[in-house]
């Protein structure tokens, strides 16, 4: 194994697979054997790891804390090995692995918060895009308003909660007393979004969130009008739709208009 891109490729199945193959071209000495070399590097891929998940899940790391979290941390690691080129990523599937462990409400809750704090740092670091001023919607003509499709920035994220997941954050980053987990009946439908460098976020009715996730999958404005029609009725379906979009725009959610036939 002389070929260096070999060694390094030996290396990666060393860390990610336990495979012993490389033992054979590492050497060691009397104050490091060969294979304390080696451990070296799977140890500190499996902390940068760790500890790019606190990073991103400073909450749930402050409710389970630090020997739990790192127990759970490692577990994630070792059957998620990184796919992604950076690290900024990793850890994307942490609520699914929380959810198929969860066996009560606190476990239910466990996976909602690191569900929202992953939004909420998508929402962080989201790509940057300037709202539209009010001027653009005045300038839409009014034959061109069944087909007009709303660009929703990148940054703004939706989640749907089945428990207090956020009181539990509001508490944890507070370092307070944390209340009682509940699920909740039916899920909670939130919204989190960027100005500028502040972060905001707000629960949404049942016929706003259905609105705003139609208008994500890119239905015009007629479709959004005519979806209403189940919460708010025939007559007042419109009123609704343009209430809905003054709010949107007054919070800087439309970054771009564009109009299908």
């Amino acid at each position: 194994m002389t070929d260096l891109h070999q060694t390094q490729a030996a290396l990666q199945r060393f860390i990610l697979a336990q495979d012993d193959a490389i033992r054979s071209v590492v050497t060691g000495d009397e104050r490091l054997p060969a294979g304390e070399r080696l451990g070296i590097y799977a140890y500190a891929y499996e902390s940068r790891l760790i500890e790019s998940i606190e990073q991103t899940y400073p909450a749930l790391a402050r409710v389970l804390g630090c020997e739990r979290f790192a127990d759970t941390a490692r577990a994630f690691v070792h059957e998620h090995p990184s796919r992604v080129a950076s690290i900024r990523y990793y850890g994307r599937g942490l609520a699914e692995f929380l959810d198929a462990r969860a066996t009560d409400p606190a476990g239910a809750m466990l996976a909602d918060l690191a569900r929202w704090e992953w939004a909420l740092s998508a929402v962080f670091d989201g790509p940057d895009a300037d709202a539209l001023p009010v001027s653009a919607l005045a300038e839409v003509p009014a034959d061109r308003w069944p087909g007009l499709c709303l660009r929703i920035p990148g940054s703004l994220q939706r989640v749907a909660l089945q428990t207090n997941a956020v009181e539990w954050w509001r508490f944890a980053i507070q370092d307070a007393a944390l209340p009682a987990a509940t699920v909740m009946a039916t899920s909670t439908e939130w919204v989190a979004w960027r100005s500028g460098l502040a972060t905001s976020f707000r629960s949404l009715p049942a016929d706003e969130a259905w609105m705003l996730d139609a208008a994500l999958r890119g239905a015009p404005f007629a479709d959004l009008c005519a979806g209403l029609v189940e919460f708010a009725g025939d007559e007042n379906s419109p009123l609704r739709a343009a209430t809905l979009l003054k709010s949107w725009w007054t919070a800087g959610w439309v970054v771009g208009l564009d109009f299908v036939a």
